[in-house]
């Protein structure tokens, strides 16, 4: 039987993670700090795994990145350092590294992105310090199976949400922030929502729970390729925020865009023909119905 090691597992992907693979050994910050590489051999030590899932990393939201960009470079490249060659050391058979869409080029001259798009320019100038951080983990991946021929994965996920996401505005993501303004707004009877930038950029976002749901069968089928993981949804902001007002049953909100905050990437949307192929028969939550459970959970929560 499989012992697997979950980092990050009270975290978004972790917590869903948890309900579907409820015998995995799950970790955070409370028990080891993986910034410390000592902690990390101390954690391989007593958990002895043959399959890891690591999906710890310093996250946050574009205005959090921009105020912090050494903590979150910084953070990201000693966890999945010292992550992998523990990985190693300890003679893991399957480790997967959880990366982020955010690390494709900025300028590309096609879209949906491909795997293979990954090296062929910098990322987008708002998310740099930890797009290259996250970059640097797929080309250790790749290191470690060339020299040492691991079988070493990541997999690269669009935007996330889900019920166990952060809501506040700087450290949040786009979607839980969003949730939390509107249920914010209805509260206190306000007649609109302001957001960054001026809704033009598009974006892709998947429920975590669906992520969860992917990487818990790359492991049951012993799926060893490195490949995208997202929906075909694909909105501007502007739209996102429609189907959010909807969704939290708001439509009388109007939106207002604050032009002088930054838009962030424009567009980075990720083909998953590989996912598609592996997977055929897999169905994601579509975005109201996700959303509708993210404000449901806020609700029930105050």
């Amino acid at each position: 039987m499989r012992k697997i090691l979950v980092t990050g597992g009270t975290g978004l992907v972790g917590s869903y993670l948890k309900k579907i693979l409820p015998d995995a050994t799950y970790v955070s910050s409370k028990n080891y700090n993986l910034l410390e590489k000592d902690d990390i051999k101390h954690m391989f030590i007593n958990i002895q795994p043959d399959t890891v899932i690591h999906l710890a990393a310093r996250v946050g939201g574009v205005h959090h990145n921009i105020l912090e960009p050494v903590k979150y470079f910084e953070e990201n490249i000693l966890m999945n350092t010292f992550m992998i060659r523990e990985s190693y050391k300890n003679n893991v058979n399957s480790f997967i590294g959880i990366l982020s869409s955010c690390i494709y080029p900025d300028k590309i001259n096609e879209y949906p992105i491909t795997e293979k798009n990954l090296f062929e320019g910098a990322p987008h100038r708002d998310l740099f310090s930890y797009s290259y951080a996250k970059r640097c983990m797929a080309i250790q991946i790749e290191a470690y199976n060339s020299k040492y021929n691991t079988n070493f994965n990541y997999l690269v996920p669009c935007n996330l949400y889900g019920e166990y996401d952060k809501f506040g505005e700087i450290e949040g993501h786009f979607v839980g922030a969003l949730v939390q303004k509107i249920y914010n707004a209805k509260k206190n009877n306000k007649k609109s929502i302001t957001l960054f930038g001026d809704g033009s950029p598009f974006r892709q976002f998947m429920h975590a729970k669906d992520l969860a749901e992917i990487i818990k069968l790359t492991i049951t089928e012993k799926i060893k390729k490195s490949f995208n993981v997202a929906t075909e949804e694909n909105y501007t902001v502007k739209k996102i925020a429609e189907i959010a007002l909807e969704a939290c049953d708001a439509n009388d909100l109007q939106i207002n865009f604050d032009s002088s905050k930054p838009n962030g990437q424009y567009r980075k949307d990720i083909d998953i023909k590989i996912m598609k192929s592996l997977f055929p028969d897999f169905k994601p939550i579509n975005l109201y119905e996700g959303i509708r459970q993210v404000y449901k959970k806020i609700m029930d929560a105050q």
